[in-house]
């Protein structure tokens, strides 16, 4: 769990920069991804066709690519053993899970320089509204997101 706690805070102050305490705090109750994989198992093959290996300056956001698709690709390893827990923290659809699966490092590489941005969107609003609540409130939110994400998240932008 603490890798995930480590993705959900690089993706955070990704989009919103230094945490504060409260966000910080918020992080804590979060037990699912607060980014979510949003391009289809084909949409990435497309691109993954396309992509040649090199060194784009947007080192940063390559490095958060790739730790989200590695910790993907992990989740992806355990729902093949029937253990589907963290697909549905990541928000992940089987068909992205079976693309995930079977992507070897250079490809994870790949995608990750080559995508151009950000491979996940930040849940922006539902983290603000919730770092916003009291802290027992607050947990509540966090936990209830999984339900919300796959509802209240898509589309969203920071």
């Amino acid at each position: 769990m603490d890798d995930l706690e480590n993705l959900n805070r690089q993706i955070a102050a990704h989009w919103l920069g230094r945490l504060d305490a409260d966000q910080e705090a918020y992080l804590d109750y979060t037990s699912v991804c607060l980014g979510q994989l949003t391009h289809s198992a084909p949409e990435m093959t497309r691109l993954l066709d396309c992509l040649k290996q090199e060194d784009l300056s947007a080192l940063l956001v390559a490095k958060l690519n790739r730790r989200y698709l590695k910790f993907a690709r992990l989740a992806a390893n355990e729902a093949l053993a029937g253990k589907l827990d963290m697909l549905v923290r990541l928000g992940i659809t089987l068909e992205q899970a079976e693309l995930l699966r079977n992507l070897t490092d250079e490809e994870i590489d790949r995608l990750a320089f080559g995508w151009g941005g950000p491979i996940v969107q930040f849940a922006a609003q539902a983290f603000r509204r919730g770092v916003a609540l009291h802290a027992q409130a607050g947990k509540h939110h966090a936990t209830a997101f999984v339900a919300a994400r796959v509802a209240g998240t898509r589309g969203e932008r920071a």
